[in-house]
C-alpha cells in the first residue's frame, strides 16, 4: 500500500470554522420521502448555496449535501478555503449540526403538516 500525503487539513476540522446559515425551505421541492432545505455555508465573508437533502422514510432521519447544480460550487468552496476535500461523513455531520437549528425545525414543522406519514414515530418536532 502506498500512502500519499496531501496539503489536505485533518478529517472534520474545518467543521467548526464554517458556518451553516438558512437560506430559503421550499415545500414544493420535497416529496413525503424527502425533505430539501437551502443554505449558505460561509466562511470569512465568503459564502456558497447549496442544499441539504434529509431522508425521512428511514427509522432515523439523516441528511447530507444534495447533488445538484450547486454541490459542485459547495465542494469547491471547502477545498479552497479548507484544503479539504468535502467527504460525505463531512456532509452527514453539517446536515446533522443543522438538524438543531430553529429554521431546520421550523421546515420540518411546515412539512409533517403535509406530509406526516413518516414523522409520526420521530421526536424531531420537539
Amino acid at each position: 500500500m502506498v500512502v500519499i500525503k496531501e496539503n489536505f487539513s485533518a478529517v472534520s476540522s474545518f467543521i467548526q470554522k464554517l458556518e451553516v446559515a438558512f437560506h430559503h425551505f421550499d415545500l414544493q421541492r420535497c416529496d413525503e420521502k424527502t425533505l430539501y432545505v437551502t443554505i449558505f455555508l460561509k466562511y470569512r465573508g465568503q459564502k456558497v448555496l447549496c442544499d441539504f437533502i434529509y431522508i425521512i422514510n428511514h427509522q432515523e432521519m439523516y441528511g447530507a449535501i444534495s447533488i445538484n447544480e450547486h454541490y459542485k460550487h459547495a465542494r469547491n468552496f471547502i477545498q479552497q478555503h479548507f484544503h479539504h476535500i468535502l467527504l460525505y461523513s463531512d456532509e452527514l455531520r453539517l446536515a446533522r449540526n443543522f438538524m438543531n437549528t430553529f429554521h431546520f425545525k421550523q421546515s420540518l414543522q411546515q412539512f409533517a403538516k403535509i406530509y406526516p406519514r413518516f414523522l409520526a414515530n420521530k421526536q424531531l418536532l420537539a
